[in-house]
This record gives structure tokens, C-alpha cells and sequence, in this order.
């Protein structure tokens, strides 16, 4: 009996929105993980516009430091030029003095003297060109009737199988003659001036992987080879950064011809820059009718990387800046461990003050959660967590989870039924048979059995000519006798089509035989739902006598049925 001076605890009244009263140290939590996903919300967008700005830039100082590297070989080629027509040195006699005092301001790779129709007239050694040799029609260089002003060649291959490309500038000729050549070579294979660039810009902020393409977006000059495959391809370059400059590039005048004005364009594009130094600040990406200068885009291996991209003045060249998308998920890392470095202290105080108030919410809540828990490993809920509880939502959700779940097992029961069965004949289908053949294994072994595998003769003559409704009642009219001739304790069932499965456990090879002529004669002898018998075929095998497992005795029986089919059909036929 209880005392009277016990408190009357009435259970399921006591609702949690109460309890949660006294558990508002746990609203600091929500509010920390708020303003930290808010936090690392906007430094993952600062960073990735600071990350997409600063390659840009950096695709922009590149672009400068290239035009401006252009214009001095363009100038060193037209001083030395002019300092030949001036002296009138001959040429073709001063051709390794000449290509020398060209070498000497280091910034080309080798030196060609080249004739008017293209042929080497003399080079320097490691060049990759000897005299004899043509300049590829890939570069785009014409030299018949070009005698003034520098051009720049498109990257081809050189003789000795390196990437180049040439800075060009006639020396004129005297007496009618077609005008020779002075060319610089770089080497785009080889260290340097340009790739003294990209190292610098690599080394200065690692993980940075910075390239030059040309105008279609192939690649020209790659510092690091080792990290090839992360090229961003070509049609993401040009969809993105380029669209239409390389249809622009093939209408624009001759690159060894004099520039005519461009009229000014509706919207500058990457081309804007400055041929020979920085322009205007370029336009942010975005805005209407201006390109973007930086995206974030997949490069070759699939990885998102932040991608910066500028046009080198008035070359086909573009400049390539790239970076992981990974560096800014690494900030993101850093910015979490800092401050949870701070908050958990603080977060631990207030957990262990309202510790023991949240063991006595959570304890029913546990128990309803292992039952459920219990239930999705497939075990079936027997006695409920508890009958009831001082809590209400665990009170009447236990209630209901109880009532839920033994009506679910209701219905599990009755779709693991009808999951078994054959919903046309009221046979097991062939889940059913494996769930048999399953429960059979894990019991007692030894017990032999027959095996019939029933077929209906010329089933698709009766489909074609009755009707699909005919032909289903057909099977299930052999369903029906299946039934009637077998014993209740033989396992019958619809394996596919129309074909069946008998299987007779504990009978010999000659009972089942009998069995299946006997069945075979009813069949025969009974009028379908086509007006007409129909007749079936059967073909019979024994286990173990057989085969050591199911799968094996299915195949004898089988191969006998077809065996009874080839044979003439409406015949039963027993393994050998």
C-alpha cells in the first residue's frame, strides 16, 4: 500500500514542453553550431571569391610579364634588324655573329635566319632546326612579301620534336631581292623566360598550377609536367572564358600583316588588356555582356578547381591559373577547429549542469529507441518497452508504437504470403520454393525426394489463338489438378511461365514416376478452359540419386523434360 505521504505520480500527464524548461543550457549549442555554419557559410564564400580573384590576378600579372617579355623580343628582334640594314651587313655571312648578338639578351631558346619562302638559312645550335630545313605551315609565319613589323608564330613542332614558337622580323634586302629573316625561338619544353614565370608563381603560393594555352584552349606551355592531367580541358576553357574568340581568332586579319583599327567592341571580353601593360581593372565576372574572368571549373581529373583566366595581349595565348577547390574546404577546417577550441570548454560547463535532468528525459526515450532499433534488424517486437511511463509523449508513444508495430507484423506476415505465392495460381512462386529449399537445408538433411518439372505443351499456340485470359485460366486449370493429384505434403509450385515444379519428398524415382504419368493423363484427359484437353510434358529426377543439391537434380529433370518435348511432347520422362 502506499503511504499517504507519497506524491501521487500520475503517469503519461507530464508533458516534455515542461521538462524542456529546465534544459535551456542546450539552446547554447544550437545557437554555437548556428553561428558557426553561418560563420564558415560566408568565409567559404569570401574565400572563394578572394581564391577566384587572386588567380585571376595572377593569370593577369602573368599576362602582363608575357607581353611584355613579346614586346622586348619584338624589340630585340627590330633593333637587330635595323642595326643590319643600317651597317648593311651581309647577312648569310654574318649569319652566326648576328644570331649570337640575338641570343645575348637571354630570352630566346635558339636564333634562325630564315629565307622569303620559309627554308632555314642558318640556326643555332640546340635549336632544333638545321640550314635545309622549312618552318612548319603550322606556325601561320608567311614570309613571302612581309618586309616590315615583328609577328608571332602559332606553336608547332620544331625538326628535332619540341614545341616551339617563333618571333620573326625581316631584314630588308637590296636589288629586288625577297627579304631574310631574323627569328627567335622559344622552346616550349625547355626552361625559359616564360617558364621562369610560372615557377615564380607557382613557388610563391603552393598548390597554385599555372599554364599557357593557345587560342582553341590546347595547352602550350605546361612548367610542371608531373601535373599534366590536371589541365582543365579545352572546351570548358573556351566555353567559359573564350566563347567565339576562336572562330574570332580565324577572322581576325593576317597575324603577320599590319593590325587595322578595331573598331571599338559592344563588351570587352578576355582580349581587353593592354597589349604592352596593365589596363583597366578588368570587369567582374557576371555582369551582363561582359566575360567572366575567373570560374570555378572540373579539371582534367574531374577535381573542382578555382580557375583564373586572362588573354596575353593581342597573341592567341591565354593565361592559366588554377587552384583545388580543396585549399578553401582546408580553411574551412582550420576555422572550425579554432572555434571549437573555445566554444567546447564552455559548451562542457553547461552540458555537465544539466546532465542529470537530461538522463531522466532520455532514459524512456532509449528504450523506445533499442526497441525500434530491435525491430529494423528484422527481430519481431514481443513485450512492449514498458506498460507505461511518467512521461506522456513516452507514455502514448510507446502505446502507439506498440499498436503500430503489431499491425505492421500483421501486414509483414501477410506480404511475406503473398510474396511466396503466385498471385494467378495460388502456387509458391519460386521465392517460395528457395524459402523451402532455405528450411529444408537448415533442418534435417538426408531425406531424398522427386523432383517433376511440368510443362504445358504448344502454351504460346494456346496464347496466340485464345487470348492471354484464356491462356491464364489454362495454367491455372493445371494448377488445380496439381493440387488434387499431389499430397499435402508434397511442395507444388508455378517455377515460371508455364512451368511447375512438383517436389515429393521421401518418394523414389518410380513413385514419382507414376505420379507424374498419372498427372499426365488427367491432364490429358480433362477438357481446358480452351473447349479442349491440353497435354504437358514432364520430366522427372530423384535427389540424391541425381545430384548432390537442388540446382543439379532441377538440371537432370529439366534436361528429361526436354528430352519427353523432343521426343514427341504429351509423355513424362524419368532421368537416366
Amino acid at each position: 500500500m502506499r503511504s499517504q505521504s507519497e506524491p501521487i505520480v500520475r503517469h503519461g500527464k507530464f508533458k516534455i514542453q515542461i521538462l524542456l524548461l529546465g534544459l535551456l543550457a542546450f539552446t547554447l549549442i544550437g545557437s554555437t553550431a548556428i553561428l558557426t555554419m553561418v560563420s564558415i557559410h560566408r568565409q567559404n564564400e569570401t574565400l572563394t571569391k578572394t581564391t577566384l580573384q587572386k588567380n585571376f590576378e595572377a593569370a593577369r600579372n602573368l599576362a602582363i610579364s608575357a607581353n611584355t617579355i613579346k614586346n622586348l623580343m619584338f624589340k630585340g628582334l627590330g633593333g637587330t634588324a635595323q642595326y643590319m640594314n643600317d651597317e648593311r651587313v651581309p647577312v648569310e655571312a654574318e649569319s652566326s655573329r648576328l644570331l649570337g648578338l640575338l641570343l645575348g639578351g637571354g630570352i630566346f631558346n635558339g636564333a634562325l635566319l630564315i629565307g622569303g619562302e620559309g627554308e632555314v638559312l642558318a640556326s643555332t645550335p640546340g635549336s632544333g632546326f638545321e640550314a635545309g630545313d622549312r618552318v612548319d605551315a603550322a606556325s601561320k609565319l608567311t614570309f613571302t612579301g612581309r618586309e616590315t613589323g615583328p609577328s608571332m608564330s602559332a606553336p608547332f613542332s620544331a625538326p628535332g620534336g619540341h614545341r616551339v614558337v617563333l618571333a620573326a622580323h625581316p631584314i630588308k634586302a637590296g636589288n629586288g631581292q625577297s627579304p631574310v629573316y631574323i627569328a627567335g625561338l622559344l622552346d616550349l619544353q625547355r626552361s625559359n623566360v616564360l617558364s621562369d614565370l610560372f615557377a615564380h608563381t607557382i613557388k610563391s603560393d603552393p598548390g597554385t598550377y599555372a599554364y599557357l594555352v593557345d587560342g582553341s584552349g590546347e595547352p602550350m606551355m605546361n612548367a610542371q609536367e608531373d601535373r599534366a592531367g590536371e589541365i582543365v580541358p579545352a572546351a570548358s576553357l573556351l566555353a567559359t572564358f573564350n566563347a567565339g574568340h576562336a572562330n574570332g581568332a580565324q577572322q581576325a586579319p593576317e597575324r603577320n600583316g599590319p593590325r587595322p583599327e578595331r573598331p571599338a567592341p559592344a563588351a570587352p571580353g578576355p582580349r581587353a588588356e593592354a597589349a604592352a601593360g596593365p589596363g583597366p581593372e578588368p570587369a567582374p565576372a557576371g555582369k551582363e555582356g561582359l566575360a567572366p574572368r575567373s570560374a570555378v571549373l572540373a579539371d582534367g581529373h574531374g577535381i573542382r578547381s578555382f580557375v583564373g583566366y586572362l588573354h596575353v595581349g593581342d597573341l592567341d595565348w591565354g593565361m592559366v591559373v588554377q587552384s583545388p577547390v580543396s585549399i578553401v574546404n582546408e580553411a574551412k577546417h582550420e576555422l572550425l577547429m579554432t572555434q571549437l577550441k573555445w566554444s567546447v570548454p564552455l559548451i562542457a560547463a553547461f552540458l555537465l549542469l544539466s546532465l542529470g535532468a537530461s538522463r531522466l528525459l532520455a532514459a524512456p526515450f532509449a528504450k523506445l529507441t533499442d526497441a525500434a532499433r530491435s525491430i529494423a534488424a528484422g527481430n519481431r517486437l514481443g513485450r512492449p518497452p514498458f506498460e507505461s511511463h511518467w512521461n506522456y509523449e513516452a507514455h502514448h508513444l510507446a502505446r502507439a508504437m506498440v499498436t503500430a508495430m503489431h499491425g505492421l507484423q500483421r501486414q509483414a506476415d501477410e506480404f511475406s504470403v503473398q510474396a511466396r505465392t503466385d498471385h494467378l495460381t495460388g502456387l509458391l512462386n519460386r521465392t517460395g520454393l528457395d524459402e523451402w529449399l532455405k528450411a529444408r537445408e537448415a533442418g534435417v538433411t538426408g531425406i531424398g525426394y522427386s523432383l517433376l518439372v511440368i510443362d504445358i505443351d504448344h502454351f504460346k499456340k494456346i496464347n496466340d489463338g485464345y487470348g492471354h485470359q484464356t491462356g491464364d485460366d489454362t495454367l491455372v486449370h493445371l494448377a488445380r489438378i496439381l493440387k488434387t493429384e499431389c499430397r499435402a505434403t508434397d511442395l507444388v509450385c508455378r517455377f515460371g511461365g508455364e512451368e511447375f515444379v512438383a517436389v515429393l519428398p521421401g518418394e523414389t524415382l518410380e513413385r514419382g514416376s507414376l505420379l507424374a504419368e498419372r498427372i499426365r493423363g488427367c491432364v490429358e484427359n480433362t477438357i481446358s478452359p480452351t473447349g479442349r484437353p491440353i497435354t504437358v510434358s514432364i520430366g522427372i529426377a530423384s535427389f540424391p540419386e541425381h545430384g548432390e543439391d537442388f540446382e543439379a537434380t532441377f538440371q537432370r529433370a529439366d534436361e528429361a523434360l526436354y528430352e519427353a518435348k523432343r521426343s514427341g511432347r504429351n509423355r513424362t520422362m524419368a532421368s537416366a
